[in-house]
């Protein structure tokens, strides 16, 4: 009799655990992921702001900045060799409205000012591409054991390539702690070639710093003042500098990018940074700049011969179709050069059509992966469209993507705040089933599971800069990741975070006598 009521107690309980929990269980999993559907119909169906087709570059512009998730950006258009347009859209990270001649930081454009006057010292012979860095630079060393040597066959067109042997997944590429441009070219000493000069590609940002001292050596002179002399005076930039330190109080604040909103951010200026990525300009200047370069014949005193100047779009290797600090693709009139870039605070993007004579340029206050990945090239394809063709159809709203993923994150974590709150109740659950079947195998399969739970968590912390490293070919750690893109890498760590704290508690009550 006694069996009897066991058995009976045992199939009500298996009875209770099984079949009553399972419809809450199921409207529990099924709640979050109808909240996101419900997001995503209502982003796409809502009515949008800007127009199906874009005729204008100032609407465009308008319209597309708040598409775009931008607090704001300039920009210089060049069309016939000639500036066509510049205007300003917006506003700074801190609220201050941009006007076409407000100095902002350009990013990796810099490095096709370097470029420029590299090509120029070439032509007046202070400048042999050919020659060996060490030529300029006696002490010029990488860290030894690698696939190219110490450094002494690494010539200067190696550095203007990226093609020197040595990648920022080897060392510290930004160095910050470096006080001046030879300090930080000496950190290249700790670097380990992964290949010999001239046979491979790798974007480094301390190649080109190595190169700017390459040319103060050569000119005998300070990098700033060869900028100057070479390029921004002669054209007439006179809200520009290649003196990061000096002009440093001058620069609005930018802003990073939390899921679509914009973070105040102050930009760091390195003293040794201008080669590499840190040279100030305005939408004025840079306009006239893509100007020279569409059509060099048109000044009277050009800082670099006419016939010279398509010498600097030439891939200067067969490492890659990289030129003198550009992009290179195509061939003849459909030639198209481009570059672009992002620092903490700002990013920017330059294409250039030699033969077309046109250029586009853009200079955001603002700085996000996905909007240097996304919107970016959007916003210059848009505007090329426009200048090619007559109109553009409507890009990809990233703005919407934006609140897609902050919803979905929000839910996310609300749900996995919920499971460890819960952490009791299925604790409870698993020792009922335990308890119903007579038997501790769902308490030990429960443990294996927090336990692997746990472990995989840590392994993905572990191993997202190494994907991320080998996604970008660069060296990206959890401070970078954050510096890029805020608000994913926040979900991301926030997720894996909980996931652990909710299987700890798990843990707990599943160990408890």
């Amino acid at each position: 009799m006694r069996r009897a009521s066991q058995r009976d107690a045992s199939w009500r309980a298996m009875h209770a655990l099984c079949y009553t929990p399972l419809p809450m269980k199921f409207l529990k999993r099924l709640a979050p992921f109808a909240v996101i559907a419900v997001a995503t119909l209502l982003l796409l169906y809502l009515p949008d702001r800007g127009p199906e087709r874009y005729e204008d570059l100032s609407d465009f512009f308008r319209t597309e900045r708040t598409r775009q998730a931008y607090c704001g950006y300039v920009v210089g258009v060049v069309k016939d060799g000639a500036v066509f347009y510049v205007d300003a859209f917006g506003v700074d990270g801190k609220g201050g409205e941009l006007a076409t001649d407000t100095p902002l930081c350009i990013g990796s454009l810099s490095k096709s000012m370097t470029g420029f006057v590299a090509l120029a010292l070439v032509r007046d012979g202070l400048l042999d591409l050919d020659a060996p860095v060490r030529a300029y630079i006696p002490w010029f060393s990488f860290a030894p054991g690698g696939a190219g040597g110490e450094g002494a066959a690494v010539r200067v067109r190696d550095l203007l390539a990226h093609s020197s042997g040595v990648s920022d997944r080897d060392f510290d590429d930004a160095h910050h702690a470096a006080p001046d441009l030879e300090s930080a070219v000496r950190s290249l000493g700790l670097a380990v070639p992964r290949a010999e000069p001239g046979r491979r590609f790798a974007y480094i940002n301390t190649g080109y710093q190595t190169l700017g001292l390459v040319l103060e050596k050569a000119a005998g002179k300070p990098y700033a003042d060869i900028v100057a002399e070479r390029l921004l005076v002669p054209l007439g930039m006179r809200r520009s500098s290649a003196e990061p330190a000096k002009v440093a109080g001058a620069l609005p604040t930018g802003a990073g990018t939390f899921l679509g909103a914009p973070l105040p951010r102050r930009q760091a200026m390195p003293v040794f940074g201008a080669p590499s990525g840190y040279i100030v300009s305005t939408a004025e200047d840079m306009a006239k700049y893509l100007a020279f370069l569409a059509a060099p014949a048109g000044k009277k005193k050009p800082p670099l011969s006419p016939k010279a100047v398509p010498a600097l779009f030439e891939p200067l290797g067969a490492a890659s179709t990289y030129a003198y600090g550009w992009w290179s693709q195509g061939e003849g009139p459909e030639r198209r050069v481009t570059h672009g870039g992002s620092l903490e605070a700002f990013s920017a993007s330059a294409a250039l059509w030699p033969e077309k004579r046109t250029g586009i340029v853009i200079i955001a206050t603002q700085n996000s992966l996905l909007q240097s990945i996304i919107a970016m090239p959007a916003l210059v394809e848009g505007a090329q469209r426009i200048l090619f063709e007559g109109s553009a159809p409507r890009p990809f709203p990233l703005g919407r993507l934006y609140i897609l993923l902050a919803v979905a994150a929000a839910v996310h974590l609300l749900a996995l705040a919920l499971q460890t709150g819960g952490a009791l109740a299925w604790a409870r659950e698993v020792r009922g089933r335990a308890e119903a079947q007579g038997s501790s195998m769902p308490l030990r399969f429960a443990r294996i599971r927090v336990c692997v739970g746990i472990a995989l968590r840590i392994a993905i912390a572990v191993a997202t800069p190494f994907a991320l490293s080998a996604l970008f070919d660069r060296r990206i750690g959890w401070p970078l990741a954050f510096q890029l893109e805020p608000g994913l890498a926040g979900w991301l760590v926030a997720a894996l975070g909980f996931g652990i704290l909710r299987n700890l508690t798990r843990l707990a009550w599943l160990s408890r006598r």
